[in-house]
């Protein structure tokens, strides 16, 4: 699956009519890159800039990214069994409203606005799965080669992000240190990548099938 081409295509709907209403009933704050993201019971967040990274608590591996428009925290209202933890890879914006609030906007509102949270919930649900079938894959090899592509297209839409390749991928999956440096260092000398201060700038040719 062409992640570029599935969020650019997310981007392109029409499914902000809602955020009118959430600046006016929520409250915006801002946070710096590295902050440990709680939220509270009774909340519902959305980030509106910035990149937001969701893990599993207890665990280092990062699961995704936050995407636009996303319900941070309504995971957690409906099923409280499940603990995530999140952390802002860059600094981040981020409005709150309280259930009511949030109810109120979508789900006793107008068809127009359950459209528009069927169509976030979907593509939460369409991303999740791309991720994991990316983890499936036979080689290591196999794994980091699309997270290059990921990692391209969010240093794109997330200037401010500061999270190296190697971080990135290794966050992400269980792949170990010497593997994921030796890979990406093997990449670059044979002229596929290029890497600077240790940020993938650019794909330069068609990836090898094969490592």
């Amino acid at each position: 699956m062409d992640f570029a081409k599935l969020h650019s295509y997310y981007t392109s709907l029409k499914i902000d009519g809602h955020v009118p209403e959430l600046m006016e009933k929520g409250e915006m704050s801002d946070y710096p890159p590295n902050h440990h993201f709680k939220p509270e019971p009774g909340f519902i967040y959305f980030v509106t800039e910035g990149s937001l990274a969701i893990t599993v608590a207890g665990s280092e591996l990062t699961i995704g990214n936050t995407i636009e428009y996303m319900p941070v925290g309504l995971m957690e209202r409906y099923c409280p069994l499940v603990t995530f933890e999140y952390i802002s890879m860059t600094p981040i914006g981020v409005i709150k409203v309280s259930y009511e609030d949030f109810d109120q906007i979508f789900i006793h509102a107008t068809p127009e606005r359950v459209n528009e949270l069927a169509t976030i919930l979907v593509y939460m649900t369409i991303f999740s799965l791309d991720l994991h079938s990316e983890r499936r894959q036979l080689t290591s090899y196999q794994t980091i080669k699309p997270m290059l592509f990921r990692y391209l297209y969010r240093s794109q839409t997330h200037q401010d992000e500061r999270e190296g390749v190697a971080a990135f991928i290794m966050r992400r999956t269980t792949l170990s240190r010497t593997h994921v440096f030796r890979v990406l260092a093997d990449l670059k000398e044979g002229g596929y990548i290029t890497v600077e201060r240790g940020k993938l700038v650019s794909i330069n040719k068609t990836l090898p099938e094969d490592y």
